[in-house]
């Protein structure tokens, strides 16, 4: 980026101002917002057997989630005497949304190190996405936590430190399955000699040695092993509000549909793997985080049973290719505009009172995510190979 005359310093300014303003005021808001139901039946049951047996409940399978979101957890009760228990659950998932703002800043950075508006913007831009917000600080949920060691794993594969990379990536699969996302984007680069085969033995290194502070505790391991097995079989269902065709399919053919998407979207992502592997000989940055951007898109879109929640990382990643990629600017911003309205349909409404606007809400997400997946296969099938050499970030 040019440097800024100081007229144009003055309106850089005035727009981080605002953009700080927005971020704080819609936090607070957030966390006035009454506990959503995972919250209420989930995380704070898990917060209280926490609170009232300290380190010893790791020894019993009282959450679904792995130990290493519940060691958060634990280590929150110690805010209980002035703290209500949604808000700490809240500020948690805040204090990561902090986190993937700085690795922004951080990749930004990287490709344009004489800058720091564009990195400052693109930062403090992030914390100010729906997608954001509406997770942490009204939801509660945890998908800003092992995003945070996926955009840890993409700055250093940035920078071409595979191990490292892979030791985030076994972090970020501890706290949360979706961490496979990347599996197809991390596959492709393993063709094309950037990540060393033997540097996968890390993740499940990390993820058991992750698991240790509760086998300590006295977890049997084959328990702490078969977790992300149980989560699949929680929800019988082709589609938790996901925008893809599989919510628009009964469940009554479950179990044949779940086995051919299964299917489906391993063909896929092989075939993705093997031709961009071909095309990516020497892949700029612009490249490699496009490449990430459609490997988290394209798998919670083909497979079934997948949550509307699941499109956090791939709305992360499209922001982030906004600035390497002009184009992709309406991308992101349709991708937001899904995501707004399915998480609208659990946070705001309900089927009792609002169903016919609940089924145009989720209609028009189906509808945004099949025009978004053809316009992104379609620009990365275009871009690809004008994205084989170094360069910086787009001014356009």
């Amino acid at each position: 980026m040019k440097q800024l005359t100081p007229k144009h310093k003055l309106k850089f300014y005035s727009v981080i101002a605002l953009l700080t303003g927005f971020v704080v005021f819609i936090r607070i808001i957030g966390l006035l917002f009454r506990e959503s139901l995972d919250i209420s039946d989930f995380i704070i049951p898990w917060y209280n057997t926490l609170a009232e047996k300290g380190f010893s409940a790791f020894a019993q399978p009282f959450s679904n989630y792995t130990p290493p979101y519940l060691y958060l957890l634990w280590l929150i009760t110690a805010t209980q005497a002035f703290l209500p228990k949604a808000v700490a659950i809240k500020l948690l998932s805040i204090v990561f949304d902090i986190g993937n703002a700085l690795m922004i800043y951080k990749i930004l950075k990287f490709d344009n190190p004489k800058s720091e508006e564009t990195p400052y913007f693109g930062a403090l831009l992030f914390l100010a996405l729906p997608t954001v917000f509406l997770n942490s600080s009204f939801w509660g949920q945890a998908d800003a936590i092992y995003t945070f060691f996926l955009l840890i794993s993409l700055y250093f594969l940035l920078q071409e430190h595979p191990s490292i990379a892979m030791i985030a990536v076994g972090v970020a699969f501890a706290f949360k399955a979706q961490a496979v996302f990347l599996a197809p984007f991390l596959l492709l680069l393993t063709i094309n000699k950037r990540i060393p085969w033997y540097s996968y033995l890390l993740i499940p290194l990390v993820y058991l040695g992750m698991m240790m502070p509760a086998v300590m505790a006295g977890r049997p391991v084959g328990d702490l092993l078969g977790i992300y097995l149980n989560q699949a079989g929680t929800y019988r269902s082709l589609s938790m509000n996901a925008p893809n065709i599989y919510l628009l399919i009964p469940d009554t053919y479950y179990s044949d549909v779940v086995m051919i998407g299964a299917v489906t979207t391993g063909v896929i992502a092989v075939a993705w793997v093997i031709y961009y592997s071909q095309k990516m000989s020497n892949p700029s940055s612009a490249a490699l985080i496009l490449c990430a951007a459609v490997s988290a898109f394209m798998l919670p879109f083909f497979l079934p049973k997948m949550h509307e929640r699941y499109f956090y990382l791939s709305d992360v990643l499209l922001f982030i290719s906004a600035f390497y990629i002009p184009r992709f600017r309406f991308l992101s911003f349709i991708s937001q505009v899904v995501s707004i309205l399915t998480y609208s349909v659990f946070l705001f409404l309900n089927y009792d009172t609002s169903a016919a606007l609940i089924d145009s809400f989720l209609l028009a997400a189906i509808l945004g995510n099949f025009s978004l997946v053809v316009f992104v296969l379609l620009t990365q099938y275009k871009l690809i190979p004008s994205l084989q050499s170094n360069g910086s970030i787009a001014d356009g």
